[in-house]
């Protein structure tokens, strides 16, 4: 969804939000594993529609060696793993989730039910 990722290699995204996707080891503790495998606290940057069943502190469930930079315009919510990581992003009717939203129980069915009534306007 992002403009560049160096993920693997340095690739061209599809640029429909800002930033780029960038290996978590370049900013959180050396002493962290990666990947970052498991449930992280939510903390909301902006308002969203993806969120309206859930609340700030809400934890998700995550499986990630990434994460998306230089993107602080579109993040809508961000977890800590040594560092504060983008979790989510949202760019007009384009959304981005980091977390695995299937994996994350009732919190993650919850984002999932409220992605589906959204409207396509």
């Amino acid at each position: 969804l992002l403009e560049k990722s160096f993920e693997y290699g340095e690739h061209k995204g599809l640029a429909l939000i800002k930033g780029e996707i960038r290996p978590i080891k370049e900013v959180i503790p050396d002493d962290y594993k990666i990947p970052h495998i498991g449930w992280n606290a939510l903390k909301f940057h902006k308002e969203s529609p993806l969120f309206k069943y859930i609340k700030e502190g809400d934890c998700v469930y995550f499986v990630h060696s990434f994460y998306g930079a230089n993107c602080n315009e579109s993040v809508i919510a961000s977890a800590e793993y040594g560092a504060d990581l983008t979790a989510s992003v949202q760019s007009g009717k384009v959304f981005g989730c980091q977390f695995h939203p299937e994996k994350s129980g009732n919190v993650g069915l919850n984002i999932l039910r409220a992605f589906c009534q959204m409207e396509s306007k």
